[in-house]
């Protein structure tokens, strides 16, 4: 970049790797929704881009730092930490989001909560 060029930002949908949150109209649909909103509000969002897919669909990894703090949060990990989202059984995954879906099944927290939750690729309207 020439100096005194500013970074181009653009908005952009980016799909997180690895999870599945409930879909809107599913329960916890809007729970998952608004606390991707809290983690991520007012913070700088850095994608680690896995894969660029039809009509420039991103898939990827999504870290919200502080910008006053050195605080930094794993969006992804943080809703399936909170019972806010499935890791996703039917792609690549990591060790990682299974062991964190697993403590919040253990705890029962979020989805988890629900006797039988509904995950979103089964989620029928």
């Amino acid at each position: 970049m020439e100096p005194g060029a500013s970074a181009r930002r653009v908005p952009a949908v980016v799909y997180l790797w690895g999870i599945q949150a409930p879909r809107p109209g599913q329960p916890f649909g809007t729970a998952a929704t608004e606390a991707a909103g809290r983690i991520c509000g007012g913070k700088r969002l850095r994608v680690a881009a896995r894969s660029a897919g039809p009509e420039g669909r991103i898939t990827g990894s999504v870290v919200a730092e502080g910008k006053e703090t050195s605080e930094r949060q794993d969006v992804g990990r943080a809703l399936i930490r909170r019972g806010l989202a499935w890791q996703d059984q039917r792609g690549p995954s990591s060790a990682r989001l299974r062991s964190l879906e697993q403590q919040a099944r253990r705890e029962e927290v979020g989805l988890w909560q629900q006797a039988g939750p509904t995950p979103p690729w089964a989620w029928q309207e």
